[in-house]
C-alpha cells in the first residue's frame, strides 16, 4: 500500500479521484457560517506529490458539495433577510470555473432538487441522477446503505440480523441479492455495533466498498473490501480510519482518499493510498 499525506487549511466537503494520479478535493475557507466562506479547490495531477489550490471567487456564508453518480454540484449559501436563498453551480470545463444553474428548492435525504424556472440540460442531469429508486427493505436491515457512486443500480449494504455485507443489483424494476459475504470475524476485536459504508464502486467484474464498523462507543474500523470476479468472492484490507474517505478503480489499483479534519488547529489532513487490484 503506497500513501501519501498533505496537510489542508481548510474544510473537507467532497472529491473526485479520476486516477491514482490526479485527485481533486472540493471545502471551503471556514468550518462554520460566516461571511466571506469562499469555495476551494485543491487539485494534484501527480498522486500528491504537488498540489494546486484555487479559491472560487464567489462570496457565500456556506457552501456544501456533493456528487450524484459522477457529476459534482455546489450548493451556496446567502443570507436574505431572515431566510438564506441557495444557488447552485455545476462545473464549466474544469474544476477551477462553475456555472450557475438554477436555485435549490429544498434538500431531501441530502439531495437538492433545483428550480424549474431555469432551463439547463445540467439541471436535468442533476434532478435525474437525485431521483431516489425503491427497493425492498428486507433486503438490508438498519445498517447504512449506498448507491455505487459510479451506478446507481448497485447498492451495499448490511444486515446486522445476519451479519453479512449485501450488495444489490437492480433487474427490472426491482433490487435482488447479486453477493454477500460475512463479517462475523469482526468481532475478534469486538462486537460490531454498527456498519456503514462510506463509499462503494461497481463495474463488470470489479467490486470494491470502504466499510466503517463501530465495535465500541470509543473504537471504529475501516476496511476495504474488493472483488475481481463480480462478487463470487472477496478479499479485504484494513485502512487508517478516516474522517471521510472516498475511492476510485483504475485498471490496476484502488485509490483511497482519506481526509482528516482537526478543528482546534483549524487544519485538515489529506492521505492517498494506492492498493494493487488483483488479477481475476
Amino acid at each position: 500500500m503506497e500513501k501519501n499525506t498533505v496537510e489542508t487549511d481548510f474544510y473537507f466537503e467532497s472529491a473526485v479521484i479520476e486516477d491514482e494520479k490526479k485527485v481533486t478535493i472540493f471545502g471551503t475557507k471556514n468550518r462554520l457560517r460566516s461571511d466571506n466562506n469562499k469555495p476551494v479547490v485543491l487539485q494534484t495531477t501527480d498522486g500528491g506529490k504537488n498540489w494546486k489550490k484555487t479559491e472560487i471567487d464567489l462570496d457565500f456564508q456556506a457552501t456544501s458539495f456533493d456528487r450524484i453518480d459522477d457529476c459534482v454540484y455546489m450548493v451556496g449559501s446567502i443570507d436574505s433577510g431572515d431566510s438564506a436563498i441557495s444557488p447552485v453551480y455545476v462545473p464549466n470545463g474544469n474544476f477551477e470555473k462553475w456555472e450557475y444553474v438554477g436555485m435549490a428548492e429544498s434538500p431531501k435525504l441530502g439531495l437538492y432538487y433545483l428550480n424549474k424556472g431555469v432551463s439547463s440540460e445540467k439541471i436535468a442531469l442533476l434532478e435525474r441522477n437525485a431521483h431516489q429508486d425503491y427497493f425492498d427493505e428486507r433486503l438490508c436491515s438498519s445498517d447504512g446503505r449506498m448507491y455505487a457512486h459510479n451506478d446507481r443500480n448497485w447498492i451495499i449494504c448490511g444486515d446486522n440480523k445476519t451479519k453479512e455485507v449485501h450488495i444489490l443489483y437492480k433487474l427490472g424494476n426491482e433490487y435482488r441479492v447479486h453477493s454477500r459475504f460475512s463479517y462475523k470475524w469482526h468481532w475478534g476485536i469486538g462486537a460490531v455495533y454498527d456498519l456503514e459504508p462510506s463509499d462503494f464502486y461497481a463495474k463488470a467484474d470489479v467490486m470494491a466498498g470502504i466499510l466503517q464498523f463501530q465495535v465500541s462507543a470509543f473504537q471504529m474500523i475501516h476496511y476495504l473490501y474488493y472483488s475481481v470476479d463480480g462478487g463470487k468472492t472477496w478479499q479485504n484490507e484494513k485502512i487508517p480510519v478516516f474522517a471521510f474517505e472516498r475511492l476510485a478503480v483504475t485498471e490496476d489499483k484502488i485509490v483511497v482518499l482519506g481526509f482528516d479534519k482537526f478543528y482546534m488547529q483549524k487544519r485538515g489532513e489529506t492521505t492517498i493510498l494506492t492498493i494493487p487490484l488483483p488479477k481475476n
